[in-house]
């Protein structure tokens, strides 16, 4: 199982133009795609075709209690990756915004947005139940959490375990995540695992032959009293990323991403998740496994929702 939760707005600058507010894509001659590409001088305009409906439609997601999925088409085109590689170079770090086209962008959030709380694994670290100095000596490789069930007694327990502990300092966390990828992955997302797009962020990284393995990633839903502590990426994979789904989202209802110094106290970077922007992390820093960083506690009472897909490439 893996922990942990990052995000940023590292860089803005781009602006919205009124087509793409609209979904209106130039679409510039198709690339072809088995020439090699130099990334010392990177194509410009590079554009990636619809993905098939047949690969972005998934019935069982249409039930009951789930919200329907618009059955439409539409054109992806991403940025030329000539400015994003030299932030990239420059910070180990790089934010894309405006990935989606804007009513796809809103299609997914509102799917996951209008779940009920019971579609959701609500996670707690650490269990307070649970033997974690045993286990490092008979499973070492096993990592715990405690998947609340439906009107499970103790969860009040529980959380005021995680919160005391995350008030003396001890690492701790709390907040909504998917449980089944295979059932609730938007199937706009299933973009990240495409062998284009990799090819992509492999442009901007520098980063060759990147794995997208679907258990290092999930979607998570951070609202009232959910924060995750201070922490790093360990080996969870080479970039770690992070697609903000959160609309509206303002500082004064916490949920901030907060980048530290190695001293686990200085904070150098404060980021208010930004809707529709892709951020990517380097998971190596200083010679390290990634830079310490944490999710501020969302506001009690807070009624939106914090919602991205986090995940790491291999």
């Amino acid at each position: 199982m893996y922990k942990g939760h990052i995000g940023g707005d590292f860089t803005q600058s781009h602006r919205q133009t009124i087509d793409e507010e609209f979904g209106i894509v130039a679409t510039p001659p198709a690339p072809v795609y088995n020439e090699p590409i130099s990334r010392m001088n990177p194509r410009s305009g590079m554009f990636y075709p619809p993905i098939p409906s047949e690969t972005r439609v998934n019935n069982t997601l249409n039930t009951n209690s789930t919200p329907p999925i618009v059955n439409d088409t539409f054109n992806l085109s991403l940025p030329d990756p000539t400015q994003f590689k030299r932030e990239w170079e420059a910070n180990k770090a790089v934010n894309i915004p405006n990935l989606f086209p804007t009513n796809q962008a809103h299609q997914i959030h509102d799917y996951y947005f209008n779940q009920p709380d019971n579609w959701w694994d609500l996670i707690l670290y650490p269990d307070p139940y649970f033997d974690y100095d045993k286990s490092a000596v008979e499973n070492p490789g096993y990592y715990h959490m405690y998947r609340t069930q439906d009107d499970d007694p103790s969860i009040p327990e529980r959380l005021n375990h995680i919160h005391e502990l995350n008030n003396r300092g001890i690492f701790s966390y709390t907040y909504r995540r998917t449980r089944d990828l295979q059932t609730q992955l938007h199937p706009y997302l299933q973009l990240f695992q495409t062998q284009r797009f990799r090819k992509y962020i492999s442009l901007i990284t520098g980063y060759d032959d990147l794995k997208y393995d679907e258990s290092h990633t999930f979607v998570s839903n951070y609202s009232s009293g959910h924060f995750n502590g201070p922490h790093t990426d360990g080996a969870n994979g080479r970039i770690a990323f992070v697609f903000h789904l959160s609309k509206d989202w303002l500082p004064q209802y916490g949920g901030l991403f907060m980048r530290m110094d190695w001293d686990w106290k200085t904070v150098n970077k404060v980021v208010v998740p930004p809707f529709n922007t892709l951020t990517m992390f380097d998971t190596q820093w200083d010679g390290q496994q990634g830079a310490p960083h944490l999710v501020t506690e969302v506001a009690q009472g807070c009624s939106n929702k914090r919602i991205s897909y986090t995940g790491w490439y291999l």
